[in-house]
């Protein structure tokens, strides 16, 4: 996600606030001076990684503080903070944020997420937002009407991912793959009780078993996996983890696994490796077996990439 470095006044925020429902106050400023005045510095890059999927990701300085206020519905937005501070409100409730927090937010339209950005800090921080018909496909339905936020903090693990996916070589459908795969788990994490429960027939800790199938999966793509030594692990029949990670993640068990296969072959490739190792180390026995699936997924050969053409 390198993008040259912007400064941008509180005019550019007001009309970036127009595109996504929100509302940007500037109280140290003169309403003369502040049109002009320069709030924050850095970029900020917007992405759809996948149909129903909003991603911003924010690298910035705070140079003037500001405060914000949501007036638009939102079925289910997580924001994430990898860096900075920042305190939020909705309605009586308040919370402080640091660096390695989430926020998970439903919002209606009578009651908007108000927050603060104190001057003189660097954040970073990303922004998932899930639309109605996307959260239905993976079994997640949201109150119609009312408000709710849910603080958490975020696992280790997925803020490495996190920050690893944001300096990624990887680009279009291959950085798509990745952002969609890390707003899964993300999705996994941090669904709040009250939607949680409005899961058909998942508990909190069959999602968390659920997500230590998956992490196992991402991180060692190459192992012989079978459907009976998994649901063993997660403590389900097979019949029912393959239900159970199909609604949650919106794949089936090994669709993810040959996702995350060819997902680090692409990387792999970049760093310059042969394609026969590669083949290998992601998983497949036979070359010509990975090439035929790499040119599925992406759309031309692995030579494409290893030869720089």
């Amino acid at each position: 996600m390198n993008q040259p470095v912007q400064t941008h006044t509180s005019q550019d925020l007001r009309t970036y606030g127009e595109r996504y429902g929100i509302d940007y106050r500037f109280p140290t400023l003169m309403p003369h001076v502040a049109p002009r005045t320069s709030v924050i510095r850095g970029h900020i890059q917007e992405l759809a990684p996948a149909r129903g999927v909003q991603l911003v990701a924010s690298d910035i300085d705070v140079l003037q503080r500001y405060d914000s206020r949501s007036y638009h519905a939102t079925p289910l937005s997580i924001i994430i903070l990898l860096e900075g501070q920042a305190e939020v409100r909705l309605g009586q409730q308040r919370q402080e944020l640091s660096s390695g927090m989430a926020l998970s937010v439903t919002l209606d339209v009578h009651q908007g997420l108000q927050a603060t950005q104190p001057s003189g800090q660097h954040i970073r921080a990303l922004t998932f937002a899930f639309n109605a018909s996307r959260l239905a496909e993976h079994g997640v339905s949201v109150p119609s009407h009312g408000s709710s936020m849910h603080a958490w903090v975020l696992p280790s693990f997925l803020s490495q991912a996190l920050d690893q996916a944001i300096s990624s070589p990887l680009g279009g459908t291959a950085l798509n793959v990745l952002w969609e795969g890390l707003g899964l788990q993300l999705l996994a994490h941090g669904l709040p009780n009250d939607i949680r429960a409005s899961c058909p027939g998942t508990t909190p800790s069959e999602w968390q078993r659920l997500e230590q199938i998956r992490c196992q999966l991402h991180a060692h793509p190459a192992v012989k996996y079978s459907t009976a030594v998994l649901a063993k692990q997660a403590a389900m029949s097979p019949a029912t983890l393959r239900r159970k990670f199909q609604a949650t993640y919106g794949c089936s068990i090994f669709e993810y696994l040959r996702r995350r296969r060819l997902e680090l072959a692409y990387e792999l490739l970049l760093q310059g490796h042969c394609i026969e190792r590669v083949a290998q180390r992601v998983g497949y026995q036979h070359a010509n077996n990975f090439t035929t699936a790499f040119r599925q997924r992406y759309g031309y050969p692995p030579s494409f990439l290893r030869h720089g053409t």
